[in-house]
């Protein structure tokens, strides 16, 4: 009996996962008193760090000067650290900014040497973990009063792992035509909607545009996806029906949080939250402005927090805790600037727009990553990034970098009848070969 051991190739995209409370309240508890979720981070940025070395001659050359980049830039920073206060990291808050890259080049370094994880299994893992911290580790944020009262208990960087689910299910849904798949990633919807993150609500519509568009344009096993999308809307209804929804809309305080949910959507810089975030952001633009190209880096840390609450007067966070920015792009031109922006989104942003915007043939899953990573740059404009984020673009980042299995590249061959001819028997050793290339690229310059 052979055993399958590829859920193996799980393990290092788990470890990055493992950062988010939704995977690790299990073990750390809730509010992680003990400071072990800070020490995990640590120890995958050594190891990811160890990954990216051991593999570096597998790495494209595009990400090899990536890195090195990196490298210098953190060299840099420690010299700086030290030649103002003799301390070779005065302040790790700063240097976390860029030691949150390291995942991202160890996830690439890992599924450049080894095949990618199964999807599937991928799918199945995580919705299995996010129901189970939902039930287990917060009930409360299954409640109708916590969504009346917006007290979500689960947090947008757990609800956002929903979505990756969401377009997986849906996926394998419309190629396969397997109705478990599609039950999966309703209730991942209903999860998303019922969780009120509202920036989770533009991410996944954002995300499902895009989805739909690469299956209808480039994944050749999704033909159906039209017919099987209605299948899917219909059952949906139907279930929401007999689920007992329409009771629970008939109730005015549902009715009316949505309502007003929907409202500060609209309108983001005046109402619910966006108005905190545009006040912040009017409040540390002058010191944005003030170092545009490389930011303030260490000294950032030590300049007094610029924001102050309406009511009291007082600054909302003290100082020497970090600035709490409420925006990727806010947080990185702040410490970095303009080039610590282009540190960040340069290599991805032209590496997965190019993959974006090709008509080449996709397989569902990637298809799905490629939708759920392209909505990073709208989540960027209310929160930081997790940490998973980097995880998963380095995942895609070597997916396509790989070559396209031969079933994705071109159409099935036809049915010959058997010859005497060579190169005919020849055949199938050149399609195992194309296979093989396809799960281990050969190292950079290395003669094929």
């Amino acid at each position: 009996m052979k055993l399958n051991l590829r859920f193996l190739y799980l393990l290092p995209l788990l470890a990055v996962l493992f950062t988010n409370p939704a995977f690790n309240a299990f073990f750390f508890g809730k509010a992680d008193e003990a400071g072990l979720g800070l020490r995990y981070e640590y120890a995958l940025t050594a190891l990811s760090l160890a990954a990216a070395v051991r593999y570096y001659g597998y790495f494209q050359p595009v990400v090899q000067v990536w890195l090195a980049v990196l490298l210098v830039s953190m060299a840099g920073l420690a010299l700086e650290s030290y030649a103002l206060w003799h301390s070779w990291a005065k302040y790790p808050h700063v240097f976390s900014k860029l030691t949150a890259l390291l995942p991202l080049f160890g996830m690439y370094a890992v599924y450049r040497r080894f095949p990618p994880p199964s999807y599937r299994q991928l799918a199945g893992l995580m919705l299995a973990t996010l129901l189970l911290s939902l039930i287990v580790v917060y009930p409360e944020a299954l409640t109708l009063g916590s969504f009346l009262e917006t007290e979500r208990g689960f947090s947008v960087t757990s609800a956002y792992l929903l979505l990756p689910v969401l377009l997986l299910c849906l996926n394998f849904y419309i190629s396969s035509n397997n109705l478990v798949y599609g039950l999966a990633g309703l209730l991942c919807l209903a999860l998303i909607v019922f969780l009120q993150h509202r920036t989770v609500w533009v991410c996944t519509a954002l995300a499902l545009v895009l989805n739909l568009g690469l299956l209808a344009l480039r994944v050749p096993a999704a033909r159906a996806w039209g017919t099987r999308l209605a299948v899917l809307g219909a059952l949906g209804v139907g279930l929401a029906l007999a689920s007992g929804l329409a009771v629970v809309l008939d109730n005015p305080d549902v009715v009316q949080k949505l309502a007003k949910s929907i409202s500060d959507i609209q309108h983001p810089t005046t109402q619910g939250t966006g108005t905190f975030r545009m006040q912040q952001y009017e409040a540390y633009l002058p010191l944005v402005r003030e170092r545009p190209l490389a930011g303030w880096r260490l000294q950032g840390f030590e300049v007094p927090v610029q924001f102050y609450s309406d009511d009291s007067g007082k600054q909302v966070w003290p100082d020497f805790t970090g600035h709490h920015f409420h925006s990727f792009y806010l947080d990185r031109l702040f410490y970095f600037g303009w080039l610590g922006m282009l540190l960040v989104l340069g290599v991805p942003a032209v590496q997965l727009g190019r993959c974006l915007l090709s008509l080449a043939p996709l397989q569902e899953g990637p298809a799905a990553l490629l939708a759920f990573v392209a909505t990073f740059p709208v989540f960027g404009l209310s929160y930081d990034w997790p940490n998973y984020a980097y995880g998963f673009i380095g995942l895609l980042l070597a997916i396509i970098s790989r070559p396209a299995p031969p079933e994705a590249a071109r159409p099935a061959p036809r049915r010959a009848r058997p010859t005497a001819n060579a190169s005919a028997r020849l055949e199938p050793a050149v399609l195992q070969s194309t296979d093989l290339l396809a799960a281990h690229p050969p190292r950079v310059g290395a003669t094929p």
